[in-house]
């Protein structure tokens, strides 16, 4: 298998020689050459760019070759940043699991997630029913109520039991994850889950192979044959309590005389990948020690299927990216390129993000990492789908109040153009910005926004509007101009909320004001990468950098588990928030 990747590896290389970047570039942003840079960027050939594969090197010497061939100064390793990143959790070696002392077997009777602890545990069992706790005004449903499950085993059906209503209120809490975080805030020590007949018909096992955090205690998944066995001395069957839990709208749950013992073993797999990064020297003597970064995600979502972003998870084929973000790296290049004909007076550098799909790795590892000193940036600009300009000439621009004068800039230069400007003054965002923002450095998004395409298999070349992609790059080439050239510093200042609304799937009742770490490096916290003025937050006094580590005595380790237990939180409650600051413990007290 090492060998055949090294094959494809050299084979791939062997492709991108013959598909270099011209060394006879034009210095003008041209048409044709958006749609070089998109054609080979957004080919089947590359696989949908997922980062740490063949694919994803290849795209990123393609892009280097053409800062290397087109005379720029290489930064990093030879104009390459590298960075390790958690790819998988997987199933490790030494899993058991047996009932009643009769052994079972791996991947046929039973899985491991991949949010399970590696860890031991034999105990006896309780089934409760789906394992929800719930209330709201018009209903209250606790599976856990009146039954002890300290440190034991709970066996938990899969899915809803509103599951053929519409609107079901329980759609934020019956996630796998969920249900196993609140069996463990329970009391459980282990969590064995099993799909009902109408939850899935042919009863497959879950997929071991996604990218999670452990949630403290071993979570398994059993056929439905193997939780009948667990059931045997009840004279029940899952078949049958579900259809009576189904027909009850009810909880149902009680002890079970089984005695189960499983050794789940969890491994993390990573990989590897990089930014690409380049530099046009500035011209003046003074203002080039400060710079301007124009950066573009290269990555994407490769062949999508379950587990990925794609939009069509259960589709599986080359999701190529061409507006996503073939378009925004395209444009980069070229007004790079551009920029090192007409020399401005501040440095610029150019950055190829990597890995910005798994959330957003790449400028977060380069924003703490930086190749240059980052209190010398002076304004950071993102293109991130720049390739579907609509009829009506409508160009997004966010992070517009996070510098002074920034809006008028744009308006500004805008009346050559014509755009529609949709002006959004927040600094936060879902794309590379926003690792930047973090840093209290003023940033502006360029995007001609989301469509249909997105994240399928359908946004490819043909769909680009290379007029529309064309203007919109000489647009942002005079925006960058301008601030390159401006004697004045552009001045930061905070703008809007720190996070986004639901960017975790679920609308919450209450919310901290904070910019959480989302990308998944770390499992000892969630890290505060802003606090929003006037917010709660930042009024009990909690601060950038800060480590979160629990909430009301709840461990915090990652983003999963700052989800889980603000969604517990009501408005007007007071919450103890335990974090580390300066490798010091602090707690503090917010009002909601």
């Amino acid at each position: 298998m090492k060998l055949l990747s090294k094959v494809l590896v050299f084979a791939l290389l062997a492709m991108l020689v013959s598909c270099k970047p011209s060394a006879t570039h034009n210095p003008d942003i041209q048409k044709d050459e958006l749609y070089a840079h998109i054609d080979f960027l957004a080919s089947d050939s590359l696989m949908g760019r997922s980062p740490g594969t063949p694919f994803d090197r290849v795209a990123a010497k393609y892009i280097k070759d053409f800062f290397e061939g087109n005379g720029f100064e290489l930064l990093g390793k030879n104009g390459y940043q590298f960075f390790e990143f958690i790819d998988h959790q997987d199933i490790g070696e030494g899993n058991s699991l047996t009932i009643n002392k009769k052994p079972q077997v791996l991947g046929t009777d039973y899985t491991v997630f991949s949010f399970s602890s590696s860890d031991t545990l034999s105990g006896a069992v309780v089934f409760v029913g789906y394992g929800i706790n719930f209330k709201n005004d018009s209903i209250e449903w606790n599976d856990y109520k009146n039954i002890n499950i300290n440190g034991k085993w709970v066996l938990v059906l899969r899915g809803d039991p509103f599951l053929q209503s519409s609107g079901s209120p329980f759609n934020n809490v019956v996630s796998d994850r969920h249900k196993a975080m609140t069996a463990m805030d329970q009391g459980a020590a282990g969590v064995i889950f099993v799909s009902g007949s109408k939850f899935d018909k042919k009863d497959e096992l879950v997929a071991s192979k996604l990218k999670t955090f452990p949630i403290g205690i071993p979570v398994i998944h059993v056929k439905r044959t193997t939780a009948n066995a667990i059931l045997g001395v009840t004279g029940r069957t899952i078949e049958r309590l579900d259809v009576d839990i189904l027909a009850a709208q009810k909880p149902q749950s009680m002890v079970v005389g089984a005695n189960v013992c499983a050794r789940t073993s969890i491994i993390t797999k990573k990989k590897s990948t990089q930014n690409v990064v380049a530099m046009v020297e500035g011209s003046d003597p003074e203002l080039k020690k400060q710079y301007v970064v124009i950066g573009a995600h290269y990555d994407h979502i490769g062949m999508g299927g379950k587990g990925s972003s794609s939009r069509t998870p259960d589709t599986l084929a080359v999701h190529n990216g061409a507006d996503d973000n073939a378009s925004g790296v395209s444009a980069m290049l070229e007004i790079g390129h551009k920029l090192l004909q007409q020399k401005p007076k501040r440095s610029v550098v150019l950055v190829a993000f990597g890995a910005e799909e798994f959330g957003l790795l790449g400028s977060r590892f380069f924003a703490d990492n930086p190749l240059i000193p980052i209190d010398s940036i002076v304004t950071m600009v993102n293109i991130d789908m720049l390739g579907r300009l609509s009829s009506d000439s409508t160009l997004q621009v966010g992070g517009v109040k996070t510098a002074i004068k920034a809006d008028s800039i744009l308006n500004t230069i805008n009346q050559d153009f014509g755009f529609n400007l949709a002006l959004a003054p927040q600094g936060y965002g879902p794309s590379d910005h926003a690792s930047f923002y973090a840093k209290s450095i003023p940033v502006l998004f360029f995007s001609t926004g989301a469509h249909a395409d997105y994240h399928t298999p359908n946004d490819n070349i043909d769909q680009i509007n290379f007029e529309g992609l064309f203007h919109a790059s000489n647009y942002i080439y005079e925006v960058v101009s301008a601030i390159a050239n401006n004697a004045e510093r552009p001045i930061f200042q905070e703008a809007g909320p720190s996070a986004p609304s639901s960017r975790h799937g679920n609308e919450l009742k209450v919310r901290l004001g904070i910019m959480p770490d989302v990308s998944g490096v770390r499992d000892d916290g969630l890290l505060v990468l802003a606090a929003s003025e006037s917010q709660p937050a930042a009024i009990a006094g909690i601060r950038k950098g800060d480590l979160i580590t629990a909430i009301n005595g709840d461990k915090i380790n990652n983003i999963h588990d700052y989800m889980f237990y603000l969604q517990k939180l009501e408005v007007g409650s007071t919450i103890s928030v335990e974090l580390m600051r300066n490798d010091e413990t602090h707690v503090v007290l917010v009002q909601l």
